[in-house]
């Protein structure tokens, strides 16, 4: 390993050291430091953007995720980070191609799949809520979150009497008795 490539490791260890102890402007500035000599360093970068993230500085830290990005397009963390900042700022036609990107690369994040059901469902598209909560619920089937989804998308579509049976297996506090409803 050359000294320069020393130095900067060095440097990028003292820097996310400052930034886990929560003093991410000295982080940012190391870090800025070194982008001045690697501009590329996607990991840097990463790392800029999170701290920018932890002080609320969302538009510097949607700047450098995207920048990350444009090195590593395919890099799940830096999607869901950014997923995480659209959601976060409410943006969902923004956080939900960028979720969906990120599920593409790896489809075991069930995290993941509950942020898209929500942004789905935020944004009452209920038939693709339901087509999307029946797919990953055969794969997380206790996945409260997915469940409260697809229930809501039933009852959206005017599909009631499937809402309720699945309420009621959820539950058990429902009862049909010849399409008549009893609640218990």
């Amino acid at each position: 390993m050359t000294i320069i490539k020393k130095k900067i490791e060095a440097l990028f260890y003292q820097a996310e050291k400052l930034r886990n102890s929560g003093n991410f402007s000295d982080a940012i500035k190391i870090l800025k430091n070194i982008l001045k000599n690697y501009p590329n360093l996607t990991p840097v970068l990463n790392s800029i953007a999170n701290c920018y993230f932890q002080i609320n500085k969302l538009n510097l830290a949607e700047k450098y995720y995207l920048l990350c990005l444009k090195n590593n397009p395919s890099n799940i963390q830096i999607l869901n980070n950014l997923g995480l900042l659209y959601l976060r700022n409410k943006d969902l036609k923004n956080a939900l191609p960028i979720l969906q990107k990120s599920l593409e690369k790896k489809n075991q994040q069930e995290n993941v799949i509950e942020k898209i059901g929500y942004c789905l469902i935020e944004m009452k598209l209920y038939m693709e809520v339901n087509k999307f909560c029946e797919k990953f619920l055969k794969k997380y089937p206790k996945n409260n979150f997915l469940l409260d989804y697809y229930e809501k998308s039933f009852f959206k579509l005017g599909k009631n009497i499937d809402g309720l049976k699945l309420l009621q297996k959820q539950t058990g506090f429902i009862q049909f008795d010849d399409d008549k409803v009893n609640l218990i």
